[in-house]
């Protein structure tokens, strides 16, 4: 569910249905690290204050259209030569990525089966991103009964909805988190109260 708050920020109150994509991860240290959720601060507050630089929008000549052109084409000979290469590397990695699938979704299974006969509790993610969506502001993780995710996710949106922050420890989400029996498992935030709003 997709709710914006009083401030314009977009948040949103998922159950998450897929954690074995987290735990099945052997190409994530090639791409860069594992895909998980991460905060990140909004840069933008800080480069909107900064003063704005003049438009370069006048010609300097010839000069100017000779260095663009061989720029250009130095960009272009260097397309055709990475272009194959990685196509080939695509190639060679393609059995490794159906490998990856089939054991996400060996794991898929186990953890299905386990949450069905286990009664397991099931994750419910509340996050907002930054008004300019440039990155994750909040992240709140919540463990709750299986048949209980649904109704909470629809009252913890409606929460959302009137709060410009969502904190665990406020005596109105407190109490509809204790009402459902809700777990906090981790709270992590960048958002700050603002003076005379809740």
């Amino acid at each position: 569910m997709k709710v914006f708050d009083p401030e314009g920020r977009e948040w949103a109150v998922d159950r998450r249905f897929a954690p074995w994509r987290r735990w099945v991860q052997p190409f994530a240290g090639l791409a860069g690290g594992y895909r998980h959720y991460k905060l990140t601060p909004d840069w933008g507050l800080y480069l909107d204050d900064e003063p704005k630089a003049r438009d370069e929008t006048e010609d300097n000549g010839p000069l100017d259209k000779v260095a663009t052109g061989a720029f250009g084409l130095l960009v272009f000979l260097e397309a055709l030569v990475h272009v194959p290469m990685y196509l080939l590397l695509g190639l060679f990695l393609m059995p490794f990525l159906v490998l990856e699938l089939l054991c996400q979704g060996v794991a898929g299974l186990v953890a299905m089966g386990v949450r069905r006969f286990r009664r397991a509790p099931v994750r419910v993610d509340v996050l907002a991103w930054h008004k300019k969506q440039s990155g994750l502001a909040s992240l709140t993780i919540l463990r709750v009964h299986d048949d209980l995710a649904g109704p909470l996710i629809i009252e913890l949106g409606a929460l959302v909805r009137d709060r410009v922050l969502f904190d665990p420890g406020d005596p109105a989400v407190h109490e509809t988190l204790t009402r459902f029996g809700a777990r906090v498992e981790r709270h992590r935030t960048l958002l700050r109260w603002r003076a005379g709003r809740r």
